[in-house]
């Protein structure tokens, strides 16, 4: 199950967002050696961990097993910090995009495309996500293989600057666009047949389907979310007050 984490819900399961910082230390500093990121306490966050960040988390039980983390564009940006060099131009800002960023997996299993079934369904997750909150699309850093992958399974990564080498492989800068075939053809190459995101208002609730919620499938064109929002608004509102508000507008 992948569960979204917002503002409206995230203080209510801190095991999930304990477990998921202890599963980063180990993902991104014991197995990628990201010394720099090494904390006494064994949890790994950075300045991009914000009160205004949110999470998508494939969890099992109380248990997570990866994650991915968003944040706004409006703000510095990780890739634009971190790796500027892989912009042609000046990295992107802007309240009409999110970042994703800190995507990983607890299984460390390789499988023949080289993602292992946790990262699939996350990415599938992150594209429902777009097309959830509108904008332009995702900024993330990428591994250039799993960028043509993505190309691959019928995806729209829009490369932002050239491919460079570095410690953690080759890797680009894009704006992966969601569009509602890009992110059909998504859940059809990834074997899943229907949305992705699950939501709880806490650990005692039981979760439903966002598009559930919705009551409309978001990666369909009938999907289009409600005006005079930015992208990360929408992403930290509930899907039931998203709902009502795409409905509103329908009925007037």
């Amino acid at each position: 199950m992948i569960l979204l984490l917002n503002a409206a819900n995230r203080d209510a399961f801190p095991a999930l967002m304990d477990d998921m910082f202890r599963i980063r230390h180990e993902v991104f500093v014991d197995l990628k050696g990201w010394e720099d990121l090494r904390r006494p306490d064994g949890r790994e966050t950075d300045p991009w961990d914000r009160a205004d960040s949110l999470y998508l988390l494939a969890v099992e039980g109380e248990r997570v097993l990866g994650g991915a983390r968003f944040t706004g564009g409006g703000e510095a940006t990780l890739a634009g910090e971190i790796l500027p060099e892989l912009f042609a131009d000046a990295p992107p800002l802007g309240e009409d995009f999110l970042e994703m960023s800190r995507l990983f997996a607890r299984s460390q299993v390789v499988v023949k495309d080289l993602l292992s079934p946790v990262i699939s369904e996350l990415l599938v997750a992150a594209a429902e996500l777009q097309r959830i909150v509108g904008g332009r699309g995702a900024l993330t850093i990428m591994e250039l293989r799993l960028a043509q992958s993505m190309l691959a399974w019928g995806g729209h990564p829009e490369p932002l600057g050239l491919p460079l080498r570095t410690r953690d492989g080759v890797l680009v800068g894009v704006m992966a666009h969601a569009t509602a075939l890009a992110s059909r053809n998504l859940r059809r190459a990834r074997g899943l047949k229907g949305p992705a995101i699950w939501w709880a208002d806490g650990p005692d609730a039981a979760p439903v389907l966002y598009a559930d919620v919705l009551r409309v499938d978001p990666v369909s064109a009938d999907w289009s979310p409600p005006q005079g929002l930015t992208p990360l608004e929408r992403a930290h509102m509930t899907p039931y007050a998203l709902a009502e508000a795409f409905w509103r507008t329908r009925m007037t």
